[in-house]
């Protein structure tokens, strides 16, 4: 049963937030905003007006769930993440996904069981983040993902779907550009879908594949299957796309995608891939089964997320992810599959995460540079979120933060030397660029894109600390100096994280799939005392002081303190955060230079998304839950500007022509003198 009451839960939260308040002033301005590093510029495409705590996200809202192309200018907060892009001509294509972790908290409500009120949590939401991070349209309608048209040089946008236009709701990951026209993978209404557009006809959409039929959404919905496929590649002279199906995973190759379904060939399954990708939602990454597809030295090399309940290290530890090598045969038809990093008993060089040493890592993002294969990690966020939510517990995201990412490079004959990372057993000395993990900063939980322009390598990251903000603004003290009003707060703050998952007005423990006997313990202890009897208590206890406190809460109060512990490792962890994503740039894929730490100065940009290389800059797109995602453009000085008709025909004849009036103006001259 769900909770009905928040009163009591508002007034605790609040009188933290009022003392640690989240606020960032907004960046306005009355141009075009613009970021500059060095010889890096950057300007904002999306909204170009509109600064830091205002809001973006492409297309603007129009109500009843409706977005625009064009309004006045208002935006739309539900358009979170620029989730997929690709340059043609002068134009980038940009599928958003709406509301991202809003999704990601109805996944943890209506898939793994952790049943809580929306209101409720939008309402605790409001209060930690002081408003800033979206809950929803205040008119209540959700729009849904919607993909778009944005010409950089006019900044015009087109929607080209939309649930309101055109019944689609896209939430697309990946795309690529093949055989002039351009490709999206990711669900459309909930189902693993390929999507074609086609700019020579007037951005014509069309589906062409789909993994799981309308009659099997039901049943996929049943077995808990994350429908959000992402893997996608131009390889030699075909497309391959990654699905799922009721049966799991699947890798399919294409000569002619515009045929439709019958077009399409299965050449692996899950079987083939060695049963390693994970494709249900309490799976790593929530199943993010096939993560990334490249062509390198001639053949396939897929990512893939294979961490499940059943396999997990323990319980603070997913098991990492594998990459396989696909290489095809006579005819398109005929694969053979390798792991090269995975299980050593079925073969691989590596094993899952390629350091056994590194245990965090549920995803591998993958792309080629320099005839390297890049491998960088992306550790799990979303299950330690929900350890926080529904178990209190920080101590998942606490070793996550204690092994940010790392990249690697892997040459031809399958070798990986460590680029950027800290040193370890398989790499005593480090990486060859000299940074440590996380490019130096723990904030820093995913190496999430990489693109080459220009013939330097980009790295973005995703930055946990704009979402662990309310934990970060607790970093001015540790246990041993907390004055009574800051245990207070803090174990007021603690509270809430137990509310959401305690009992409902008959006192029974929502949350049975993660029921635990510390959440309970927990519970008990704050029915029976106050938080400010409770401060006391604890603060006895850590100096320790005798607590006058009952025998049998003694264990629930050492599981408290060890929650404050938790909590305060990863406050301690945010003292030197910088909130909003890194950018990281190299020219000869060892040695870094920093372009941005701060999200091009605007905090809420926790991470960058996506990116797309064009004639006149290199487009980044960002992924934003506060006040939706932002479209900018880098130049570096090395542009070439297209030349225009009237410029080619100035450089071929614009000396002759110069030539002639010249000589018309010296015999006019001459004549002049004469007559």
């Amino acid at each position: 049963m769900k909770k009905k009451g928040i009163t009591k839960l508002l007034s605790i939260i609040l009188a933290v937030t009022m003392v640690f308040g989240f606020a960032v002033s907004p960046l306005a301005s009355e141009g075009t905003i613009t970021y500059k590093s060095d010889e890096y510029e950057l300007k904002k495409i999306s909204h170009p007006e509109k600064g830091s705590g205002e809001v973006d996200g492409i297309v603007d809202y129009v109500g009843n769930g409706a977005v625009s192309a064009k309004d006045e200018g208002q935006g739309d907060r539900g358009q979170n993440y620029a989730w997929s892009a690709v340059a043609y001509g002068d134009c980038v294509y940009v599928s958003t996904n709406y509301n991202s972790l809003g999704l990601t908290l109805g996944f943890m409500d209506s898939v793994l069981g952790n049943d809580f009120d929306p209101a409720e949590m939008n309402a605790t939401l409001d209060v930690m983040y002081n408003g800033h991070f979206y809950t929803g349209e205040p008119d209540g309608a959700n729009t849904g993902g919607v993909l778009t048209k944005i010409n950089v040089k006019t900044n015009e946008v087109t929607v080209l779907m939309s649930k309101s236009e055109t019944g689609h709701n896209v939430q697309l990951r990946n795309a690529c550009e093949f055989n002039d026209k351009l490709y999206f993978c990711g669900s459309v209404n909930g189902l693993p879908k390929i999507i074609e557009v086609d700019p020579g006809n007037n951005d014509k959409c069309t589906i062409v594949y789909e993994g799981i039929s309308q009659s099997d959404y039901y049943q996929a919905y049943l077995q808990g299957i994350c429908t959000g496929i992402r893997g996608l590649c131009a390889y030699k002279d075909y497309l391959i796309v990654s699905m799922v199906t009721l049966g799991g995973a699947q890798i399919l190759i294409s000569e002619n995608p515009s045929a439709g379904k019958d077009a399409f060939t299965v050449i692996a399954d899950q079987q083939e891939l060695f049963d390693y990708p994970a494709y249900h939602f309490p799976d790593s990454i929530y199943g993010g089964s096939i993560w990334e597809m490249v062509e390198y030295n001639d053949d396939l090399y897929v990512s893939i997320c294979t961490g499940t309940p059943d396999n997990k290290p323990d319980e603070y530890t997913m098991q990492s992810f594998a990459l396989v090598k696909g290489e095809m045969g006579e005819n398109a038809a005929d694969w053979t599959w390798t792991p090269v990093i995975g299980n050593k008993a079925d073969g691989a060089k590596y094993t899952f995460g390629i350091d056994p040493e590194r245990t965090r890592a549920g995803a591998g993002v993958i792309y080629v540079y320099n005839d390297y294969l890049y491998i960088g990690e992306y550790n799990d966020e979303e299950i330690p979120l929900e350890h926080i939510l529904f178990k209190a517990d920080f101590t998942f995201m606490n070793r996550n933060l204690e092994q940010s990412v790392s990249l690697y490079r892997m040459d031809k004959n399958e070798d990986i030397e460590l680029v950027m990372g800290d040193a370890t057993k398989m790499f005593p000395e480090g990486g060859k660029s000299g940074l440590g993990s996380g490019f130096g900063r723990n904030e820093n939980q995913y190496i999430w894109r990489m693109e080459e322009y220009n013939g330097k390598l980009y790295v973005g990251t995703f930055d946990t600390s704009s979402l662990l903000e309310p934990v970060g603004q607790f970093a001015n003290g540790d246990l041993l100096s907390m004055t009574p009003a800051e245990w207070a707060s803090l174990i007021g703050y603690i509270k809430t994280f137990i509310e959401i998952s305690s009992a409902s007005d008959e006192g029974v423990v929502a949350t049975q799939s993660l029921n635990s006997e510390e959440t309970d313990d927990l519970t008990y202890l704050y029915s029976k005392y106050t938080v400010d009897e409770l401060a006391k208590m604890a603060s006895d206890k850590v100096h320790g002081k005798a607590a006058r406190i009952a025998p049998q809460s003694e264990l629930a109060l050492s599981t408290l303190i060890d929650t404050l512990e938790g909590f305060m490792t990863t406050a301690n962890y945010m003292i030197d955060a910088e909130r909003g994503f890194d950018l990281y740039v190299t020219e000869d894929g060892i040695n870094f230079e920093t372009i941005t730490t701060n999200g091009f100065n605007d905090p809420y940009n926790h991470g960058l998304r996506t990116f797309a290389a064009m004639d006149d800059g290199l487009m980044i797109g960002t992924a934003n839950p506060f006040y939706a995602c932002q479209v900018w453009m880098l130049t570096d000085g090395n542009e070439v500007e297209k030349d225009t008709f009237a410029d080619i025909m100035d450089n071929i004849f614009g000396d002759v022509f110069r030539y002639i009036i010249t000589w018309f103006r010296e015999i006019s001259l001459l004549l002049e003198a004469v007559f």
